[in-house]
């Protein structure tokens, strides 16, 4: 588990609190995480303070990514989104931020939500609708966002937060060549797809079940940690994961129950469209996004997938040899209310 020296979580206690509060680790630490969170008491509230190290490696461009980032959720909070709220420091900072031998750090604080992650065996048609709405409200909203094709660094022009730089960064990832050669065939077509305000602009990008807090009725979505400029479709995708993981099959397994990744997008889209209005030619590229998904968690999962050798060929196999899940998304043609816009 990761531990951060005292120093520097007591210099960003004291940026947020008056009082000599206890920070008491709540989340992360993992190897495999970003930072860690921290509960404590403020004015009689209960707060997290996530801190990060961004380290030696290129921490301009890393700090770059995370300002980005929290500015986007502060956007849509206020505009209504349910997501986490940023509180400012004591000195009216979105964030704060400590240089030392090891690199650059940085924190921000928030409202504790009350809530937890739903279970994945639960199947609660309301939760789903209501998390389909969560996510068509973020890319109704999002449609507004200055920056919807990538963000600009002001000095050197250069774009950044792009779905490029996130599937050249993959792609160097990648050691098999197998899998490298499939990861270029994906990057292909993505590069003959529209890139338009209806459809693209600055997402969640890991929108699954893991990442939401249900509270009752309420839902709040989470983790914004890898948000990046990409198609609506791909948070759609990503809603799935544990459904084609857990039961449906068709990310790391062979597709053995369709009707259950049937049954969960439908109720997933009922909430969606309430929100937004995606054209329905978009579903004809959800396959691709699995696709998409398939490769990606394939080389964030690599540790795991080796430990266990039948998951590994198996998995690998679905990515040399893709299936066609949702048959080219004829099938909700019939139920999906999107509009018909034919220029994808």
């Amino acid at each position: 588990m990761k531990t951060y020296p005292t120093s520097i979580l007591n210099t960003f206690r004291d940026s947020y609190s008056r009082s000599q509060t206890i920070l008491i680790p709540f989340r992360g630490g993992e190897e495999s995480s970003d930072g860690i969170l921290y509960r404590f008491q403020d004015e009689n509230q209960d707060r997290l303070l996530k801190v990060m190290c961004l380290g030696k490696e290129s921490p301009r461009e890393a700090l770059r990514h995370f300002e980005a980032r929290l500015k986007f959720i502060a956007f849509l909070h206020k505009k209504g989104v349910s997501v986490i709220e940023v509180l400012p420091s004591l000195k009216n900072n979105l964030y704060e931020k400590i240089e030392d031998e090891t690199g650059t750090w940085v924190a921000y604080t928030m409202k504790r939500i009350p809530g937890k992650p739903m279970s994945p065996a639960v199947w609660d048609p309301v939760f789903i609708q209501k998390w389909g709405a969560l996510i068509g409200n973020l890319h109704r909203v999002t449609r507004d966002y200055p920056e919807w094709e990538h963000c600009i660094n002001p000095v050197t022009s250069e774009t950044y937060l792009t779905w490029e730089s996130e599937w050249e960064n993959f792609h160097r990832l990648c050691k098999e060549p197998e899998v490298k050669e499939a990861w270029e065939t994906i990057g292909e077509a993505l590069k003959n797809l529209p890139v338009e305000r209806e459809s693209f602009g600055f997402i969640h990008n890991d929108p699954h079940i893991w990442n939401i807090l249900a509270d009752g009725e309420k839902l709040t979505l989470i983790d914004f940690d890898v948000a990046n400029h990409h198609w609506f479709i791909n948070d759609i995708a990503i809603a799935c994961q544990h459904v084609l993981m857990m039961h449906s099959g068709g990310l790391n397994h062979p597709v053995h129950h369709q009707n259950r990744l049937l049954d969960f997008l439908n109720e997933f889209l009922k909430g969606y469209q309430q929100e937004n209005d995606l054209s329905k030619e978009w579903l004809t590229h959800l396959d691709l996004f699995f696709a998409y998904r398939r490769i990606l968690l394939y080389t964030v999962m690599e540790g795991w997938r080796r430990s266990k050798p039948e998951i590994q060929r198996s998995w690998k196999a679905m990515i040399i040899h893709p299936p066609e899940i949702l048959e080219a998304g004829e099938i909700f043609f019939d139920t999906y209310k999107g509009n018909d816009n034919k220029n994808i």
